[in-house]
């Protein structure tokens, strides 16, 4: 019989909690999910999973609970009772979840990435709001669009807030890291066009045609996308605007470029 997992002290347990910090995230390439629906998305998503930390109590009363721990069972996963005073250690929830899990990050290179006419990726350079991260990785899967592509310092999107934020959605969606040069040197060769925000040189977002794979370039809200990948670009739009705010929040901004761009892209 499999021993239950009764103290915050247990080594199994303490190393997951650890995963609430981003350094060890990116030690291990693996991240924290939270929540049996969750968890369940992530499965759907084809996600690794490689432990389940589960109350022993509720999956001997709950269907949903104890299905979860069924599938995971079959997998070569480590299944992991406990009690719900050691799940209440991860947050603080007067409630704690009945299940969290340890999945392994998922990143694609950019090298790997599809390209075609039906192509809209988003490429963030340097977002620091892990909320606005999760909240655009969530329009990214939407609006159906291809992914996200992270340059430079950007935030984590496994990290807990983000995933709160993308509520799933991150399961659905391509993601890649890389430095602004090595984007420029790969955008060079891909064949996409370039789609920058900002008020230099630029043509209403409604108004270019968006032909072939498009990258929608954003930058932070208070200074936009750097001079260097501005240039890079082949387009440069505004979203216009007519009270006295002169800029929108970056994911409400990147919501609206998405949107746009793969309307046109499925309506065409």
């Amino acid at each position: 019989m499999t021993e239950i997992i009764s103290s915050l002290a247990n080594g199994k347990v303490k190393n997951m909690r650890k995963l609430r910090e981003r350094k060890y995230r990116d030690r291990t390439q693996t991240h924290l999910v939270e929540g049996v629906r969750a968890i369940e998305e992530g499965l759907a998503g084809h996600a690794h999973l490689t432990q389940l930390l589960y109350d022993h109590t509720l999956a001997a009363q709950q269907d949903e609970l104890a299905a979860l721990v069924a599938t995971v069972q079959r997998s070569n996963a480590e299944l992991l009772p406990t009690t719900r005073e050691v799940l209440g250690g991860f947050s603080s929830r007067d409630n704690p979840h009945a299940a969290i899990a340890v999945f392994a990050q998922r990143w694609q290179t950019l090298d790997t990435l599809p390209l075609n006419e039906q192509s809209v990726w988003i490429a963030l350079e340097s977002p620091r709001d892990p909320g606005n991260l999760g909240t655009i990785i969530r329009s990214c899967e939407a609006s159906g669009a291809s992914g996200v592509i992270l340059i430079d310092h950007a935030c984590d999107p496994y990290s807990p807030e983000a995933m709160r934020a993308s509520t799933g959605a991150l399961f659905g969606v391509t993601l890649a890291k890389t430095g602004l040069a090595e984007f420029i040197d790969w955008h060079a060769r891909s064949g996409a066009t370039l789609v920058g925000t900002g008020l230099e040189r630029s043509a209403d977002y409604r108004a270019p045609g968006y032909a072939g794979p498009i990258i929608i370039a954003m930058g932070t809200e208070r200074d936009g996308i750097t001079r260097q990948l501005h240039d890079t670009c082949q387009q440069i739009v505004r979203i216009p605007m007519r009270g006295n705010t002169d800029s929108l929040n970056l994911s409400v901004a990147s919501a609206l470029m998405l949107f746009e761009v793969t309307n046109r892209k499925y309506n065409d």
